[in-house]
């Protein structure tokens, strides 16, 4: 049912998205280590195998949902990584970019 609730981790975890094929469960645990869990959805829903993929810890992590992303094939994913030292100071916002890129091209 869509009230149902099932433990994925018992040492707690977070950022959690599906894989692209639905057969798996992607999160942080605690250490940073990005995890997979085989997922079964027929006849009942069934959580399998947990796998450590690789330590995550040095990636970019907020509370606000995942900060990844799982690529088509679920076997890659895109992280975003700080460079040591380096402290991100402006944030630049372009509103319209394509309008400003039009006169930029090649007719």
């Amino acid at each position: 049912t869509a009230d149902a609730k099932w433990a994925v981790s018992t040492g707690g975890g977070t950022e959690p998205l599906w894989s692209h094929s639905g057969k798996e469960l992607f999160y942080r645990d605690v250490a940073g280590n990005l995890v997979a869990v085989e997922v079964q959805s027929t006849p009942t829903f069934s959580l399998g195998r947990s796998t450590t993929l690789f330590p995550a810890g040095a990636y970019l992590s907020f509370d606000r949902g995942a900060q990844y992303a799982v690529a088509p094939d679920d076997r890659r994913f895109l992280m975003i990584r700080q460079v040591p030292g380096s402290v991100p100071d402006e944030l630049v916002v372009v509103d319209n970019w394509f309008e400003e890129l039009k006169p930029k091209q090649r007719k």
